[in-house]
């Protein structure tokens, strides 16, 4: 069974220099930047304290990007988000590019996947609130599960939303090019998603 669910968190403004950071580590009780991304330090810290999340690392993903007309700016389809690995610096436990969906082990004493935060500059992430049957593939994929779905909800620009580690979500296809800065906090495995703060 999958407990998806996602909050609200507040309302950032985000940089476009057509830049990509791919999981940048950080301590979230002393955040600092990683060298040419300065800018999105007050973003990630209003994000951050809204989302509750104040100590521990966390892993952030800055991609901004011209989307060609026809594609998605991340993943698309249904799927869940798995658990990085820093030493790794990938998603996968053998290295391959995967998920880590069923041996999370990162040396925490709770293995699963993590809660992310994400926000973008325009709308194109959609998300699932509900319970549902069945289990992610290997690689995250719940296409599979496409007919208990629904229609979801289009997460609006500008504002930041923590996803709980079992929320399903995609990235949206683009009917036009269209500028966009996305931007991903991957919150510690054992940070506790709750519906209120």
């Amino acid at each position: 069974m999958l407990n998806s669910d996602y909050r609200k968190l507040c309302e950032v403004s985000l940089p476009f220099q057509a830049r990509q950071k791919y999981m940048h580590t950080f301590d979230l009780a002393h955040p600092i930047m990683a060298e040419g991304f300065e800018d999105y330090l007050e973003p990630v810290v209003s994000l951050c304290k809204a989302a509750g999340a104040v100590k521990g690392l966390a892993h952030m993903t800055v991609d901004e990007k011209i989307i060609a007309a026809g594609m998605s700016q991340r993943r698309p389809k249904p799927h869940v988000d798995g658990c990085f690995v820093p030493s790794l610096r990938s998603w996968s436990h053998d290295g391959g590019g995967g998920w880590l969906h069923h041996c999370n082990d990162i040396g925490t004493k709770e293995i699963g996947r993590m809660p992310v935060i994400v926000v973008s500059s325009v709308a194109g992430c959609r998300a699932w609130r509900g319970v549902f049957d069945g289990q992610p593939k290997s690689d995250g994929d719940l296409s599979h599960i496409a007919d208990q779905l629904g229609d979801g909800a289009v997460l609006p620009e500008n504002t930041g939303f923590l996803l709980s580690p079992d929320c399903v979500h995609e990235s949206m296809i683009f009917n036009q090019e269209t500028r966009r800065t996305f931007l991903r906090i991957a919150l510690p495995v054992d940070f506790k998603f709750l519906v209120c703060a």
